[in-house]
């Protein structure tokens, strides 16, 4: 018998009440002073009781968000929610970070070490340019459009990288817990005031709202959703342009989810979940795109997944813009579709049927992925490295700098394109003792001593670093 729409077991994830499920039972994340954590709803529950604010307990209002700066209590509780919202999303991706090609651990801790030292400064001028936090909020409400960069990830990332980078110099006992916080700050209020004006929700992450990514206009929302029509020949045109797509925003962001972007559920009358999912196909920035030129700037596949069907559990569009179910298996339950694009990052989004879109663009695609996979087997380590580095660093910034006209500035002015000296030492550090691959992640999440290290009582909010020595 066919059930209704109030039958659905993933829609009681929905209920204030409900505890969610165990994506991975038996796993628990310990950290310094708190409870063991699980993964999902219930571990969202169980952290919020022993913060010290009310940043995370709570939606926040504007006023909270325009103060110039956090306590040192809300620092701790910043630094206390994050660790647990990135292990949460971790264990849910298994190997991805993995990669024979391209050293991720290595690059990605490379990124963490410059952001940390590089990224305060341009949130600053960022912040200053638009005449102050209320400007940065506005500039968070400017990505609630379809195929645009300025998203839930990319403003999640400048939270969480800041704090690895942080971390990364803990490690390294080139820093203390106590210094570099007025750039700590910076950093916080930046990221906070552009999660605020894009989710318009109150929450600063979706690990706080059962995991909902509905942050697009209404009249997007609407658009977007009401578009979707019965896939053809049980949908394989679709699901195999979406594929292609996804691929290559991979290759393009190096190999990292930088090029894609989940956002929803939103929920139809017949309990079905519809979900947006955006792939970013081009980028001048990054040279080695160049395959790409002739392809929309990004893609957008709406679908809608029979809930029946999937036997769906739960469903978690999670911060790092991935849908994950319960059953994993969703995309043979898609059963309705459309596709958006956006030819270029500030052109209009424009509607295009299936047909077209695969005649236009599947072979192009598909070949640009196999140019870029060919030209990454005879790039260098180093280089991979360097490269992908400077994917993280430069391209989670670089969304908001290019909105506000200030891209060319940082690139030419600011060197946005090199490294700090001191974070350049940093790659001699990636392999000596496996430092990138099991040291730095054994240490984030070591349950006595973790490199998210809380603040000190007392510390002052003035304190920077001001000598090394």
């Amino acid at each position: 018998m066919a059930q209704t729409k109030a039958t659905f077991e993933y829609l009681r994830r929905y209920d204030e009440a409900d505890d969610g499920l165990r994506f991975m039972p038996g796993l628990e994340l310990s950290l310094p002073g708190l409870p063991p954590l699980p993964d999902g709803i219930l571990g969202d529950k169980v952290l919020r009781q022993h913060l010290r604010t009310e940043l995370f307990k709570q939606p926040i209002n504007e006023q909270t968000i325009l103060n110039p700066q956090h306590s040192l209590d809300e620092l701790n509780d910043i630094i206390q929610y994050f660790p647990w919202n990135f292990w949460d999303q971790l264990v849910l991706r298994a190997t991805e970070g993995v990669s024979g090609l391209i050293p991720r651990q290595e690059y990605e801790l490379l990124s963490f070490a410059n952001a940390w030292l590089r990224w305060p400064e341009f949130m600053l001028d960022m912040t200053n340019h638009v005449g102050g936090l209320q400007g940065v909020v506005e500039l968070g409400r400017k990505g609630r459009a379809p195929a645009s960069k300025i998203n839930m990830l990319h403003i999640w990332c400048l939270g969480i990288v800041t704090l690895l980078g942080r971390a990364v110099y803990l490690i390294l006992d080139h820093e203390k817990p106590s210094e570099h916080l007025p750039e700590l700050n910076a950093a916080m209020k930046f990221w906070e005031a552009l999660s605020y004006g894009y989710r318009q929700d109150g929450y600063l992450l979706g690990s706080q709202n059962r995991y909902q990514q509905r942050q697009l206009d209404d009249d997007w929302a609407d658009r977007l959703v009401g578009s979707t029509t019965e896939l053809k020949d049980g949908g394989s045109d679709f699901r195999s342009l979406m594929a292609a797509a996804e691929l290559l925003a991979f290759f393009v962001h190096f190999d990292c989810r930088l090029g894609m972007m989940d956002l929803g559920p939103w929920i139809q009358e017949n309990g079905n979940p519809v979900i947006v999912r955006n792939a970013f196909l081009r980028e001048e920035v990054y040279p080695w795109s160049a395959p790409c030129d002739g392809l929309p700037y990004a893609m957008t596949f709406v679908f809608e997944v029979d809930a029946e069907k999937a036997g769906l559990q739960e469903l978690r569009c999670i911060d790092i813009g991935t849908l994950m179910t319960k059953p994993y298996d969703y995309v043979s339950a898609i059963v309705k579709g459309s596709i958006w694009v956006r030819d270029e990052w500030n052109s209009d989004v424009r509607e295009i049927s299936i047909d077209e879109a695969r005649a236009l663009w599947y072979d192009h695609i598909s070949e640009a992925s196999l140019k870029i996979f060919e030209l990454f087997t005879r790039t260098p380590r180093r280089h991979l490295i360097e490269n992908g580095a400077f994917v993280y660093y430069v391209g989670m910034m670089f969304p908001f700098a290019r909105e506000l006209g200030l891209y060319d500035t940082y690139k030419d002015e600011f060197k946005l394109w090199d490294f700090d000296e001191r974070a350049s030492r940093v790659y001699y550090e990636l392999n000596r003792n496996q430092f990138a691959r099991v040291t730095v992640p054994t240490k984030l999440f070591d349950p006595k001593d973790t490199a998210f290290a809380l603040i000190p009582e007392g510390s002052g909010l003035w304190r920077s670093k001001y000598s090394y020595v």
